[in-house]
């Protein structure tokens, strides 16, 4: 049986601070990229730092990180691991993609 570790964060964020023309508009909702920096130390009671999340470019320039809010780690269970991205083609999200035969389009 795998052993499953977890954390839970809790925190919030200011909506007013939220730079609106970074709000992107999915398929399913409008959404916001931000970064949680979590630390050992703690302030009152936080020790996660909730930020807007910044492009590869904006980094580059050293611009101003937006600060939404803060939080705090609640509860740690085993040991929490570096998220691994699973980068997944078209064809083995959609195998039917791959067919080399021709389609007979409509138009």
């Amino acid at each position: 049986m795998e052993n499953k570790s977890s954390a839970i964060l809790s925190g919030s964020i200011n909506l007013s601070m939220i730079d609106k023309s970074k709000i992107i508009n999915g398929k399913n909702g409008q959404y916001l990229n931000i970064t949680m920096i979590v630390q050992n130390q703690s302030q009152y009671g936080n020790n996660v730092w909730i930020t807007q999340s910044q492009s590869k470019e904006e980094r580059e320039a050293k611009e101003k990180t937006v600060s939404l809010g803060n939080g705090a780690v609640r509860w740690v269970g085993g040991e929490v691991k570096v998220a691994e991205r699973d980068e997944i083609t078209n064809s083995q999200q959609n195998p039917q993609r791959a067919s080399t035969e021709e389609v007979d389009l409509p138009f």
